[in-house]
């Protein structure tokens, strides 16, 4: 009786994830967008929001940055992601609905795009700085700014010829950062991640975001389902324990680069659910979003677990500690993930492991401290910045 038992759970889990599968295919090649313009709505629980302008508009608040310059080796430029805090300080309560605040940010971008800023000028594909500055202006300008705008749009409103030379400049800086990857091999034996297409790199899942949120900006389907083809490589090439090769070969930072990845794919799943359609029960053969939670998780409790994969030690930055991974309690970049998983699947083993945990903090250790403190934080304190939640984490990624 118990093998029988056995063999139809076999028989439905193979069914359920049959249907994952097609449901996915289905909305990967026919989606459209349902809602144009509507990226990230502003929400009516505004709970865990920024909600009051905190800073004394100026009209050189946020000046525009012309060109984009970022290093050959590790790093981004710098002046962008400023500029990006700054540019929080307006986008932040906009996505409340602050109407002063919509306002700085829909004057903002329109004066970066009258100045035609954030041009790549630099080298040709595949260059190391060619990697840094797409990924500059898509994680600290097109992106939020796009959102941003999106929220604005929703509160005041903007002239025909204003919204022409808006959008034309965001088309101009995601195409000139295109940077999905569909064209590389994957990667090679020795690189610590053999076999893994390249488009599943945090910086393809990164241009990705900017194309998805341009197609719902600009009501274009083809570019609104960009984003699909690099959300299915990374959840179909992880490892069996969930773990994400190109990402956690990177030594001291291996989990840092994972959660960077994962808040791309929370976001791309979240935007896909803006528009109506769900994404995050897609699995491969027993891979989903859930099994990449778990290893983050299980790294929490035993961070050892990463070592293997850490020590190979590709392009780490500052962090060359493999046995020290680098996260920062504070930031939505590391954590802003669990904020979208935990609101919609609070039964979820996953979680319930958390909320365990969460019933005596004594006996955890620093890493499971933090994810049990932003655990007990969604829907409350928000985040004071966001990158690559695009959003700020705690009022529009939870549910």
């Amino acid at each position: 009786m118990n093998f029988k038992k056995f063999i139809l759970s076999i028989i439905v889990l193979f069914f359920i994830s049959n249907i994952s599968q097609a449901n996915f295919k289905k909305i990967k090649k026919k989606a459209t967008v349902n809602q144009p313009e509507i990226i990230f709505p502003i929400q009516k629980d505004k709970k865990g929001c920024i909600k009051d302008l905190y800073v004394s508009p100026d009209k050189n608040y946020v000046l525009p940055v012309l060109k984009v310059e970022a290093p050959s080796g590790y790093g981004l430029d710098n002046r962008f992601d400023y500029a990006l805090s700054k540019f929080e300080d307006f986008s932040f309560p906009c996505g409340s609905g602050n109407i002063e605040a919509c306002q700085n940010v829909k004057r903002v971008i329109l004066e970066w795009a009258k100045a035609n800023a954030a041009q790549r000028t630099g080298p040709s594909d595949g260059e190391g700085r060619h990697w840094n500055d797409t990924l500059t202006v898509n994680l600290y300008i097109a992106s939020p700014m796009m959102a941003a705008y999106s929220f604005a749009k929703q509160v005041i409103d903007v002239t025909e010829a204003e919204d022409k030379i808006i959008k034309d400049w965001f088309k101009k800086i995601v195409k000139k950062n295109k940077h999905l990857m569909y064209e590389y091999s994957n990667y090679k034996s020795g690189s610590g991640a053999a076999g893994t297409p390249k488009r599943a790199h945090n910086h393809a899942l990164s241009s990705a975001m900017s194309h998805m949120q341009l197609g719902i900006l600009l009501n274009d389907n083809k570019l609104f389902r960009t984003a699909f083809k690099n959300f299915e490589a990374a959840i179909k090439y992880q490892r069996k324990d969930g773990s994400m090769p190109i990402e956690t070969r990177r030594g001291g930072r291996a989990m840092f680069y994972q959660a960077r990845a994962m808040n791309a794919l929370a976001v791309i799943a979240t935007l896909a659910e803006n528009q109506g359609y769900n994404i995050w029960d897609y699995e491969h053969k027993g891979k989903n979003y859930h099994n990449i939670v778990k290893f983050f998780i299980d790294f929490t409790e035993n961070n050892e677990i990463v070592f293997k994969y850490a020590k190979s030690m590709k392009h780490p930055g500052p962090a060359k500690n493999y046995k020290k991974q680098d996260l920062n309690s504070r930031s939505s970049s590391n954590w802003g993930w669990l904020y979208a998983y935990a609101s919609r699947f609070p039964d979820h083993e996953n979680v319930r492991r958390l909320k365990q945990w969460s019933q005596d903090k004594n006996k955890l250790n620093s890493y499971q401290w933090d994810i049990v403190h932003h655990y007990l934080n969604i829907g409350n304190r928000p985040f004071g910045s966001a990158s690559w939640t695009v959003v700020e984490a705690n009022c529009h990624f939870t549910k």
